[in-house]
């Protein structure tokens, strides 16, 4: 890794380590943390809100990898599709994580943006697995038109975590409450059961 990259890396790191203890972000602040000058700061940002937005994506980005860390040898692609919705949901359960994300909603939302083709080749796979009787193109379809709609979802979500609900029921409240893949309601209980046991025995 470049030095520069390694600086810019810093200064993200700064600010997600910040964020997750509760400490006022600021120039000086991030620079302090990730001991490097106040001017470098702006060799790599314009403004606080590009470094937030850059830090959500690394946020969400590494959930993502958790997912493929943890179903390394899980074989159902509709159950990591499932999975991954949890692992979304279970990344705000941090009271200031959460309080974070939802004073920036328009970079949350890209950066799940970034999780659609990973998500989508899932579903493509399960499909030419045939993992279910009934799944088929139409599904993928579905899914990638319901994906649009299910990051403003995520809003309400992080809000019924700061009541201190714990994840997986407020999974469940959303999966029982939104079809995305247009599964018969049976298939998508079962996947939506089979998530909650996974956890309960984490």
């Amino acid at each position: 890794m470049k030095k520069s990259q390694k600086t810019q890396t810093a200064l993200v790191d700064a600010v997600i380590e910040m964020i997750n203890k509760g400490e006022k972000i600021s120039v000086s602040s991030i620079s302090k943390k990730s001991k490097t000058a106040y001017g470098t700061f702006y060799r790599y940002f314009n403004n606080l809100d590009e470094i937030h937005h850059a830090s959500i994506i690394k946020v969400v980005t590494g959930a993502a990898e958790v997912v493929d860390l943890e179903l390394r040898n899980e074989k159902s692609n509709l159950f990591k599709i499932y999975y991954s919705w949890y692992v979304a949901i279970r990344l705000y359960q941090d009271e200031y994580m959460a309080n974070w994300l939802i004073a920036n909603p328009n970079s949350i939302n890209e950066a799940w943006v970034l999780t659609q083709p990973m998500t989508s080749q899932f579903l493509a796979d399960a499909i030419a697995q045939k993992e279910e009787p009934d799944l088929s193109k139409d599904n993928l379809r579905h899914f990638k038109m319901s994906q649009t709609y299910i990051f403003w979802t995520y809003q309400n979500a992080l809000r019924e975590l700061l009541k201190g609900r714990k994840p997986i029921h407020v999974y469940s409240d959303l999966m029982n409450s939104v079809n995305l893949i247009n599964l018969p309601r049976k298939t998508h209980k079962k996947y939506i059961q089979r998530v909650q046991r996974f956890v309960d025995k984490q």
